[in-house]
């Protein structure tokens, strides 16, 4: 028989268990905490760039209107209200964090003036600058005062046809205050993001890093519904893409649509019958003859 071993006791088991694993536990549910907190400041962000290209398309592409537009959609974000003395406070607080805030337009670009300004317009409107035209762009793919412009994405400076100059893009980048981020998450989050890219070429990014603040970077892309009239765009030349430049868009989803004439989305328009018994028939051959060019594809 083996000898009767004395039983040891276990007290402070579960506690040394506990401050092994407790502390771990506690930063995990803290990291989700600010990783919610960070995915409600993203939704309010797109929420207000939307607000802020809404404003450009209607207002000639004007930064002014379109800082004013996105401050006033960042109110509730930065408290909203019930009163208007409740919603003239946050409203402040949002017009205070301008100096954390990147507003760039991305498309139309200095480029996109110098391929599509129509001088004509700019005289009509009265304004100094370059201006793009905006009506009629099913059937234009010129200025009208400017028939001979380089209309080629492939080969002119911006990469794009006149259709894609009207498409107003955005990029804003906000940071996420200190006082709006979890304690010891949002530091740590602050801190990895700026560990993983120390050499960030974005001077303005890695500045808000520097002052504890999380970078969050939103786009959006919006049908010019006025001209574009120039203001401090940024350059983006087409061609350096070995003359197959990106649209300034984002890219389509799911198999593509059918190629259609702009004149006509829904592809109502019958095809021409050359002659055979078959009003589907070409001329002779038993194949329908295929739609009309597109003039204002590329």
């Amino acid at each position: 028989m083996r000898a009767h071993t004395p039983h040891r006791p276990q007290r402070g088991a579960t506690l040394v268990e506990f401050v092994i694993v407790g502390p771990l536990v506690l930063f995990i549910l803290l990291a989700l905490m600010q990783y919610a907190l960070a995915f409600h400041a993203k939704s309010q962000l797109n929420y207000a760039t939307f607000e802020a290209a809404r404003a450009g398309t209607v207002s000639n592409a004007n930064p002014t209107a379109i800082r004013t537009a996105f401050d006033r959609a960042m109110t509730g974000y930065h408290g909203g209200g019930t009163t208007t003395a409740q919603l003239a406070a946050s409203r402040a607080r949002a017009t205070a964090e301008s100096a954390y805030v990147r507003i760039e337009i991305l498309s139309p670009t200095r480029e996109s003036f110098d391929d599509f300004h129509s001088p004509a317009l700019a005289a009509r409107m009265g304004v100094g600058s370059r201006v793009i035209p905006n009506a009629n762009l099913a059937h234009l793919e010129c200025p009208t005062d400017r028939p001979g412009c380089n209309r080629n994405p492939a080969s002119n400076a911006s990469g794009q046809t006149l259709s894609d100059a009207n498409l107003l893009k955005l990029r804003i980048t906000y940071g996420i205050p200190p006082q709006k981020q979890i304690p010891l998450a949002g530091p740590f989050m602050t801190r990895t993001v700026a560990f993983l890219n120390p050499a960030d070429p974005d001077a303005f990014r890695a500045s808000l890093l520097a002052q504890g603040r999380i970078p969050v970077v939103t786009h959006t892309v919006m049908r010019m519904h006025s001209p574009a009239i120039e203001a401090a765009n940024v350059s983006i030349p087409g061609p350096g893409n070995a003359g197959s430049p990106s649209d300034p868009g984002p890219p389509p989803e799911g198999p593509t649509l059918p190629v259609c004439p702009v004149t006509d989305p829904a592809c109502t328009t019958p095809l021409s019958s050359g002659g055979g018994s078959d009003p589907g028939e070409g001329p002779g051959d038993g194949e329908p003859e295929p739609p009309p060019p597109c003039v204002n594809l590329p």
